[in-house]
């Protein structure tokens, strides 16, 4: 077993991530321990995968991200969603956000009814996975724009480590990272 922790002066920290290998099913089993409860994640058969997933994830869980309050305030502040998009052209890559079109390797605001919005991403085979849903616009841009950010560092994570993977176990690490 691996077993990660935060960096505290806690004897025994609220959250911890370990992983096991499980010699029935022969398969590597990724945990998380939330205050006593342990919840598995999910399972890899191969090692180095099994090893790739806890980094990623416990990186998700653990690492502090800071985010631009100021960029936070005008996202709240907007009064369109052609200001919104204005700010976010200012201060964002647009390849990691899209507004209302279903575009792979993003984050996508989506309209959904009665004027509320939806945050998402594709995930294997396009299936969407939501991140959030039915959000007043400025509160579901903030959001995006959140994630936005976080799906940056995933990438800029995964070509530091110079990950050797296929296209679907990617999908799986993005998945751990921006809903870890």
């Amino acid at each position: 077993s691996i077993c990660v922790a935060p960096k505290s002066r806690e004897s025994y920290p609220e959250t911890t991530i370990k992983l096991t290998f499980n010699k029935v099913s022969n398969q590597y089993d990724l945990y998380e321990k939330i205050r006593g409860q342990e919840y598995k994640v999910d399972a890899f058969s191969d090692e180095y995968k099994s090893v790739l997933a806890l980094y990623i994830f416990s990186k998700s869980k653990f690492e502090v991200r800071k985010y631009d309050v100021n960029v936070h305030d005008e996202i709240e502040g907007a009064d369109s969603l052609n200001d919104v998009q204005r700010i976010f052209k200012t201060h964002l890559d647009e390849k990691y956000y899209s507004f209302l079109e279903l575009k792979p390797d993003r984050v996508i605001l989506e309209k959904g009814t009665n004027d509320r919005y939806n945050v998402l991403f594709l995930g294997k085979n396009d299936s969407k996975i939501y991140i959030d849903k039915s959000r007043k616009l400025n509160s579901a841009a903030v959001v995006l724009y959140n994630f936005s950010i976080k799906l940056s560092r995933f990438y800029d994570l995964i070509d530091a480590i110079d990950v050797k993977t296929d296209s679907d176990f990617l999908e799986t690490l993005k998945e751990l990272y921006l809903l870890g």
